[in-house]
C-alpha cells in the first residue's frame, strides 16, 4: 500500500513554490508571516508566507496561505485570512488548502481577489487529470499536486490540475473587476 509523507509545513512550503514556479510564478523574498496549529477538535495547522510573487509582465507583494485541514474550507476561513492580508500589507493573496472548498468560500475569494489552490495527493491527481490511465503512475508523480479552484458550468466549485505555464489561471483569480492588486 502506498503511504503518502507527512505535509508538515516545511514540506507544505516547499510544494507551494514548486507549484507556483511550476506554472511560470517566480517566488523571491518568502518569510514566515503566521504559523499556528488548529485547536479544534480537529487537527491541522495554518502556514502563511509573506513575499514577492511574479513573472516578466506582473509583481505583487502576496501572502501565501497554507491550511492542512481536512474540514470544508468555508467563508470564515477566506475572511478570517482577507483579514490576514490587511495585517501583512500585501497586494494580492494565494490560498492553499488540503480541503475541499465551499461554494461560499468561492464567493468570498473572488470578492477580494484571492486565488484559491487545494493541495491533492498525486495519484488522485493523476487518476483525474486525463493524463494517463488511471491505477498506473509514472515515476516522476510527485507525492502531492495543486489544483486550481474555480467554478464549472453550474457556478459549482471545480478543481483543475495545474500544469506548466498556467500561471495566467492564477493571476486572473487575482484580478477582478472591482479590484486590481496593487493599484
Amino acid at each position: 500500500m502506498f503511504e503518502l509523507p507527512e505535509l508538515t509545513p516545511e514540506y507544505f512550503e516547499i510544494l507551494v513554490v514548486r507549484e507556483l514556479r511550476k506554472v511560470g510564478l517566480e517566488v523571491s523574498a518568502l518569510s514566515l508571516h503566521r504559523r499556528s496549529t488548529q485547536v479544534h477538535a480537529e487537527p491541522g495547522y495554518l502556514l502563511e508566507l509573506k513575499g514577492v510573487v511574479s513573472r516578466a509582465d506582473w509583481q505583487r507583494r502576496a501572502l501565501i496561505g497554507c491550511r492542512q485541514q481536512d474540514a470544508l474550507i468555508g467563508r470564515a476561513e477566506i475572511e478570517s485570512f482577507r483579514e490576514h492580508l490587511t495585517e501583512a500589507r500585501v497586494e494580492a493573496g494565494i490560498f492553499f488548502a488540503t480541503a475541499p472548498f465551499a461554494l461560499e468560500a468561492l464567493h468570498a475569494a473572488h470578492d477580494c481577489a484571492l486565488a484559491l489552490l487545494r493541495v491533492t495527493d498525486g495519484r488522485t491527481a493523476f487518476d483525474t487529470s486525463g493524463w494517463g490511465t488511471p491505477g498506473h503512475y509514472p515515476a516522476w508523480l510527485p507525492a502531492y499536486c495543486a489544483q486550481l479552484v474555480g467554478r464549472d458550468i453550474a457556478g459549482q466549485p471545480h478543481y483543475r490540475l495545474l500544469e506548466t505555464g498556467q500561471g495566467d489561471l492564477i493571476l486572473d483569480q487575482l484580478r477582478t473587476n472591482s479590484r486590481e492588486p496593487g493599484l
